[in-house]
């Protein structure tokens, strides 16, 4: 259940982040892209715990992959925003399922890792796509380069928030203490401290060196999610 999770939460945040790239910037064929790994991604959840809603979101993406050239029809929007819901509804499904969390801790554990995991890969995968539209405008990745940082700081929120609870300090910190603060290092504090480093070539539009610092990132955020949901199983709180 823990690898649906984290499909689930990666898929969904591809896919709720795409907003802020902008189809005209990036043009059809990115958010086509952005669909394919997102169904990719829920396959893999279907097979790993074979839930209905998961088949039903993959059902969604492929009518939205095929009415992207409708933008403005109600055959795109209406599918468009029904995916986007269906995905927030499982992903917290799937943290209270996986983790077994209150579901006040299961939304606050979903939200914030859908937003960590899809900025900072989409925003990788964004940086890459600037070599293959020239001339396409920074503005894109400058407002998720922003959303990393948001998305970390409050990724950061919930877990401090989490560790007050009665016994959970000793239960995770303590007893699970490697595991814990290699969570902490990888996956909330090196996403902050590589921030600036993004930022700063983003502002000088070097998208190459932008996208290179961000596949540490990504793997940053990666080892921290994984190990944070094992984390919450064990201690029933989004870690």
């Amino acid at each position: 259940m823990l690898l649906a999770l984290f499909l689930i939460d990666l898929a969904a945040g591809l896919y709720l982040f795409l907003p802020l790239v902008g189809r005209r910037n990036a043009g059809v064929k990115f958010y086509r892209l952005i669909l394919i790994v997102s169904g990719a991604l829920m396959t893999g959840a279907l097979i790993a715990h074979v839930v209905a809603a998961d088949a039903i979101i993959i059902a969604l993406t492929i009518l939205v992959y095929f009415t992207l050239r409708y933008p403005k029809r109600l055959i795109f929007r209406i599918p468009a925003a029904l995916l986007g819901i269906a995905y927030v509804a499982v992903a917290i499904d799937a943290w209270r399922t996986a983790t077994g969390a209150s579901w006040l801790w299961s939304t606050l554990g979903a939200i914030s890792s859908i937003a960590l995991l899809g900025s900072v890969n989409l925003a990788m995968l964004l940086g890459h796509w600037y070599l293959v539209v020239r001339g396409m405008t920074i503005d894109p990745l400058k407002r998720l380069t922003i959303a990393t940082l948001a998305s970390a700081v409050v990724r950061a929120i919930v877990v401090t928030i989490a560790l007050v609870a009665p016994g959970v300090w000793y239960s995770i910190a303590i007893r699970q203490g490697i595991f814990f603060w290699m969570r902490v290092g990888w996956g909330l504090a090196a996403p902050l401290a590589l921030y600036p480093m993004v930022w700063g070539t983003v502002k000088i539009r070097s998208t190459m060196a932008a996208t290179g610092i961000l596949y540490v990132d990504v793997v940053a955020v990666v080892i921290g999610e994984v190990l944070g949901g094992w984390l919450s199983a064990l201690g029933h709180l989004p870690l």
